[in-house]
């Protein structure tokens, strides 16, 4: 008797067990997957950003003021692997002319891994982001060259921004988390949207502690972004 019944209770006992493994597979598959914050460093082949770039250099003493204005196109040319076999990208840096032709000055490079975001400027490799993108992230621009510490972190993460009429629904924050004192001003600060990439910039460098001001002041907002 007890075994007739195991009998016909099997099937419906089997049919129960298959019901909940699927309703667990299903579950699992539907788990959306950790944003890790990588798009807010996109390397796109053909896509650029446009930037206005206002640039002073000061130095009392002499005295000297220089100040420069103009409009900077950065494209991601190409893809290559670069010495260490990694996936890099060609960085083309054209300035527009005065009869609006743009005009390539340099070349730089850039690697986006799964912890870094790295770009080759001036011959000087910079840590440019850090993932995942949270804000207890912290780490040093400067840790691959030869400069002194440049301590950041991420002060605003996911934040709508706007800037010369465009709107960014997800940005971060990058800042510099040492204070200034009372002879050295050190300030530093990137934007990043969400598929574009580096939308604004910020660097200040100041030193009076001869009494008057060395040092420079550089801008760089973004005024347009496309893919070729």
């Amino acid at each position: 008797m007890n075994t007739l019944l195991t009998m016909r209770l099997r099937p419906s006992y089997l049919l129960f067990l298959v019901t909940l493994v699927s309703l667990g597979a299903c579950k699992k598959d539907e788990e959306p997957a950790v944003d890790l914050g990588y798009g807010y460093y996109p390397t796109v082949v053909g896509s650029w950003v446009e930037y206005q770039v206002d640039s002073v250099y000061r130095e009392d003493a002499v005295p000297r003021y220089d100040s420069v204005s103009y409009r900077l196109r950065q494209t991601i040319e190409s893809a290559y692997l670069d010495a260490e076999g990694r996936q890099a990208f060609r960085v083309q840096r054209a300035v527009q002319d005065t009869a609006g032709n743009w005009v390539i000055r340099d070349v730089w490079t850039t690697t986006a891994n799964g912890i870094t975001a790295e770009l080759m400027e001036e011959n000087k490799r910079r840590q440019k982001l850090s993932f995942p993108v949270r804000l207890s992230r912290e780490w040093d621009v400067n840790v691959y060259n030869t400069d002194r510490e440049l301590e950041v972190g991420y002060t605003e993460v996911d934040v709508p921004w706007s800037v010369n009429g465009l709107s960014f629904e997800r940005t971060a924050l990058v800042k510099n988390t040492v204070p200034a004192n009372a002879v050295e001003r050190r300030d530093w600060e990137e934007r990043y949207a969400h598929g574009v990439g580096m939308v604004y910039k910020r660097w200040v460098e100041t030193d009076t502690q001869s009494g008057e001001v060395t040092g420079f002041f550089l801008t760089m907002t973004a005024v347009a972004y496309g893919q070729n």
